[in-house]
């Protein structure tokens, strides 16, 4: 019986990457965890997501407008219940370990100007009454955003969050909870808000 219920899963994780050949490019020997989930947050639904081989995605992959980019490398390792959300690009790297709960954004979310926020909370509720998406309508032409590389070997801790905008070099840490706004250099762990160097690793 044990058996039969692994061969009824590998079947339907087949399946499911069958559906998503026209949204995902993915490798045939990478793994889409059940957790995995794609929001598309507006009518355009292209490719727009890479996986390469041998990685395990579990993920959510969030585009909020008619743009973005998420790249994920060879033998990547990203936990449930994170989330990445793009508008403009987020490259992952090979050999990089995400753990859950952590967000990466390649943009502010918002306009810094409250009276492009306002005009947002009104194209809301018009979106919300014609039953869209409650951000179909969003100006993003007014958020800031630039994009987000994580290099080759970073580990990433439960609860970080990756802002816009930010390059994590080759091999360093990001602890739990740590909140990046600026670039990690290659070989170091970072910690705290905003993230500082704790350390340097040796390799």
């Amino acid at each position: 019986m044990f058996y039969l219920c692994k061969l009824y899963k590998y079947y339907l994780r087949k399946r499911r990457t069958r559906l998503l050949k026209g949204k995902v490019d993915i490798h045939p020997s990478a793994i889409l965890l059940d957790s995995a989930y794609f929001d598309y947050r507006t009518e355009e639904e292209s490719k727009r997501i890479f996986i390469d081989e041998e990685s395990m995605i579990g993920c959510n992959f969030i585009f909020e407008s008619d743009s973005g980019v998420i790249k994920i490398g060879k033998r990547t390792f990203i936990n449930a219940g994170t989330n990445i959300i793009s508008i403009n690009e987020i490259e992952i790297g090979d050999d990089v370990t995400i753990g859950w709960n952590i967000y990466i954004y390649d943009h502010d979310s918002h306009s810094l100007d409250y009276r492009f926020r306002k005009d947002d909370i009104e194209r809301q509720r018009e979106d919300f009454y014609a039953n869209r998406n409650f951000i179909f309508s969003k100006d993003w032409s007014t958020v800031k955003s630039a994009p987000v590389k994580i290099c080759n070997k970073v580990w990433i801790g439960f609860n970080a969050i990756i802002l816009k905008g930010v390059t994590i070099g080759e091999g360093a840490i990001v602890a739990a909870g740590a909140v990046v706004t600026k670039d990690v250099p290659a070989w170091t762990v970072v910690a705290g808000n905003p993230a500082t160097i704790v350390k340097k690793i040796e390799h």
